[in-house]
């Protein structure tokens, strides 16, 4: 990146980002470790029995962490994840629409997604912040592909979010439960996926002097880079080959439930937005 670019790219960081978003966003991660940090016996009265379920559980399980290793996965994640969300949809000039996922995701999403995981009732508990982060992963798709449209004229959120949703579907779909039903959803997901994109595909000449141009722009171009291989790694390690490994069992359920109800809510969200008069400012 020249002197000048990293000028100009930085520049506009400083006038887009704003110290009160940032410490709301690292408000999370201090909570959850001022929540690990209460006597084991607290915490664990805080988890979410499945057979035993309360309402208050039900939300302050999210927040809850009963070893090291589960914390410092769980808040490098949301450190990697939810910045990168943030500025991509600041940078698209979206940054209302993040604020009202980021508050809906850390408001409904541990309630909902508890709640969801009694549709199979056993003696167990549930725990943990990754759920909810999910819910940051889900909303990529859509930061992505607005930073596409907004910074360098390829393709439109509209096509292109469901286009990397179902990306991310299929990835999950082959790496972790493999079964008939899992490659079947994984071919679906493929197709969806390359349906989707179609669209950007249209004027293979325009688009190729778009990428050409998107790749010289330095500094926004390594912030998208950054942010698709987030999202793709993140699938890998949300979803991994051998979810028993590691002494604990990792709830591929509430990562999926997490990732595709935070899309499917943004996306539905943004395109009922569009139809209402008034809502520029969501949308």
């Amino acid at each position: 990146m020249s002197d000048e670019t990293a000028k100009s790219f930085f520049g506009i960081l400083r006038k887009s980002v704003r110290a009160g978003d940032l410490a709301l966003l690292f408000s999370v991660p201090l909570v959850l470790v001022a929540v690990f940090a209460l006597p084991l016996e607290t915490r664990e009265s805080l988890t979410f029995a499945y057979t035993d379920p309360s309402l208050l559980t039900a939300y302050t399980s999210a927040f809850v962490h009963l070893d090291s290793a589960h914390l410092l996965v769980n808040v490098g994640g949301y450190l990697l994840v939810a910045p990168l969300a943030y500025l991509l949809s600041t940078l698209s000039g979206h940054r209302r629409r993040f604020f009202v996922a980021f508050a809906v995701f850390l408001a409904a999403f541990p309630i909902a997604l508890s709640y969801l995981n009694l549709a199979v009732i056993r003696p167990s508990v549930g725990y943990g912040f990754s759920g909810v982060l999910l819910a940051f992963v889900g909303y990529l798709p859509i930061a992505l592909a607005d930073y596409l449209d907004a910074q360098f004229d390829i393709g439109s959120r509209r096509s292109l979010a469901p286009a990397f949703f179902f990306v991310g579907l299929a990835l999950s779909a082959l790496l972790s439960v493999r079964s008939p039903v899992t490659y079947g959803l994984a071919a679906a997901s493929v197709l969806s996926a390359l349906l989707y994109a179609l669209p950007a595909f249209e004027h293979p000449g325009r688009l190729r002097s778009n990428v050409r141009a998107a790749a010289g722009m330095a500094g926004h171009f390594e912030l998208f880079a950054a942010g698709l291989l987030a999202f793709l790694a993140f699938v890998f390690v949300a979803f991994p080959t051998d979810p028993t490994g590691g002494g604990s069992v990792v709830n591929l359920y509430a990562h999926l439930l997490g990732y595709a109800l935070a899309f499917v809510a943004t996306y539905a969200s943004v395109e009922a937005g569009l139809r209402l008069p008034g809502s520029e400012a969501w949308v």
